[in-house]
Formats: structure tokens, C-alpha cells, sequence
């Protein structure tokens, strides 16, 4: 990073902390534009980990009132704001206030799949029969689009592979793009007053023999009983592993000193071998292949710059 894009990014975050209302403005603007819409979890991550949950909640809820105000304005309805204050600003204020009060990276990841778990949970106690459901807002999709149909081929390989665990896709999504807002808010708490910090405790997220040996359980059962509320459990908790699976990676190419261009087809592949990834992070977890590198070890968190 040049120190040119480097005072950039600190001048933006500087500006996200001066109050309330540059934060929220920071959160509607960027919450407008679908592209840059984790730039607002990254506000409020960044609001709350550097000065507490009230402070987060006060501007979260002003950008609330204010993001509101604008749809229905433009558009008559506040739907997408409030879905936008519960699926992903809501779980960012308590992660990051998490992370700020234990300053343990592991334990907010493992929040962050126990929070996707609830989801996964609710969804199917509130809804009788989910692969009804999806296939209801599918066919509301295509026919908002207009288009008449996938073909056969591909109808039957969306009924019979992919509206099964939709469920689990669709929280997985909330998940993805929540974590991302966190890590960026992280990240820029660092830049401004710890250098370095996030960099040391991803390096070093470690999350444990028995919670591996809990999700190596969890992920053998989803694949004997198939499709289901335990299949959807075991993609949410695979994704903690699929973190700390590429937290080793990270680790060992900052120890051999191999270009960071090497991550890029280890990101790239995640979505083919989502599952073989998610026992590559347990079998890290459970062996403690780092510490045999000499690339980290267990690490309960590291410096917040707090």
C-alpha cells in the first residue's frame, strides 16, 4: 500500500469516527449502492469496535432513519432498509462489539456461525416446508424477469441439487458479506491505531480441538442424512472452518515469503470444494499443522487496537 492510498483510507476512517452522522452518511451512501454495500457494515464495524456498542447502535439506527427516509422517497417502501438493519448491520454491531470486549479473533468467528446457526434454526421453525418456499420466490424471480423458463436440464438440476439447501445458501450469503464488512472494519482499526494487528490474529486463528472434532460431527451427519435443517447447520459451520482453513494459508505463505499472489486460486476454488476446504480448516484445527510450520500457533485473538 502506497503511503498516498494509505493517508487516504486513514482520512476515511478518521472521518467515519468525528461523530454519529458522518458515520451514518458513510453507511447510507454506501448501503445505496449495491457494489459498495459492505463498506457500510465496515463503517459501523469500525464505529463500534473503536468506541463501544452505544455509540455503534446510535449511528446504526440514524442510518436506519435516514436510509428509510430516502426509499420511500424514491421508492415508497422501507423494506430493503429494515432487511439491511437486521441481515446485516444488526449482527455486525454485536460481532464487533464481541470482538472489542473479548479481543479474541476465534471466538468472534465461532459468534459469527453461531449467529448464522440461529438463522438456519429460525428459518425452519417459522417455515413448514423451505423447499416450497424457495421455490416460490424463484418462480416470483424468473417471472419479474421475464424470462419463461431455465429448460429442463436446468430446472431439474435447480429442484433436485440446489432448492434442497437453499436455505443454507441464502444464510451462508447473509454470513459472507457480513464478515467481510467486520474484517474491513478490523482491518482499518488497525491501519489507523495498530498496524499490523489484524494480520497477526488471522495468522493465528486457531479454533480448537473440540469445537474441530464438534464440526467434523456435525459435517459427517449432514452428509449420512442428506438434505435438511442438519445439512444446512453444517454449511453455516463448515464456513468457520473454511476460515481458519485459509487463516493456515495465509500463515504459511506470509512464512515462506511466497507472493500473495498464490491466494487468489485458493479463494477461487472455495465455492467447488466448499466442503473439502471446511476438513482441510478442521484437520488444522484438530493437528495443528501451524505450529509444525513454525507459521503461528493457537492464538486466543491479539491486539485490537482498542
Amino acid at each position: 500500500m502506497t503511503t498516498q492510498s494509505g493517508g487516504l483510507i486513514y482520512n476515511f476512517g478518521a472521518f467515519i469516527l468525528r461523530g454519529p452522522f458522518q458515520a451514518a452518511t458513510v453507511m447510507v451512501a454506501a448501503s445505496l449502492l449495491p457494489l459498495l454495500a459492505v463498506l457500510a457494515i465496515a463503517a459501523l464495524a469500525l464505529v463500534t469496535l473503536r468506541q463501544g456498542m452505544q455509540y455503534g447502535a446510535v449511528a446504526m439506527l440514524l442510518a436506519g432513519a435516514l436510509l428509510s427516509a430516502l426509499l420511500w422517497a424514491m421508492a415508497g417502501t422501507v423494506e430493503p432498509a429494515l432487511r439491511i438493519l437486521l441481515e446485516q448491520w444488526l449482527p455486525v454491531l454485536l460481532l464487533a462489539e464481541w470482538l472489542r470486549r473479548t479481543v479474541s479473533l476465534p471466538s468472534t468467528v465461532l459468534l459469527w456461525a453461531g449467529l448464522g446457526a440461529l438463522v438456519v434454526l429460525g428459518f425452519h421453525l417459522l417455515i413448514d416446508d423451505p423447499g416450497a418456499h424457495w421455490l416460490v420466490i424463484i418462480e416470483r424471480f424468473l417471472a419479474a424477469t421475464g424470462a419463461e423458463g431455465l429448460g429442463t436440464e436446468a430446472e431439474a438440476f435447480l429442484t433436485d441439487e440446489i432448492v434442497p439447501i437453499m436455505t443454507g445458501l441464502w444464510v451462508l450469503n447473509l454470513m459472507l458479506v457480513v464478515l467481510i464488512g467486520l474484517l474491513l472494519g478490523r482491518g482499518l482499526q488497525a491501519l489507523m491505531f495498530n498496524p499490523g494487528g489484524l494480520r497477526e490474529e488471522f495468522h493465528a486463528l486457531d479454533l480448537g480441538r473440540v469445537t474441530a472434532a464438534a464440526g467434523l460431527l456435525i459435517l459427517l451427519s449432514a452428509v449420512l442424512f442428506g438434505p435438511g435443517l442438519l445439512y444446512d447447520l453444517a454449511l453455516v459451520v463448515a464456513a468457520a472452518f473454511i476460515v481458519q482453513a485459509l487463516a493456515a494459508t495465509h500463515a504459511l505463505l506470509a512464512l515462506r515469503q511466497w507472493s500473495a499472489a498464490w491466494l487468489m486460486p485458493v479463494y477461487l476454488v472455495i465455492p467447488f470444494l466448499y466442503m473439502p476446504m471446511a476438513l482441510l480448516g478442521i484437520g488444522e484445527a484438530l493437528f495443528q499443522w501451524r505450529r509444525r510450520w513454525g507459521g503461528g500457533g493457537s492464538s486466543g485473538g491479539g491486539h485490537t487496537g482498542v
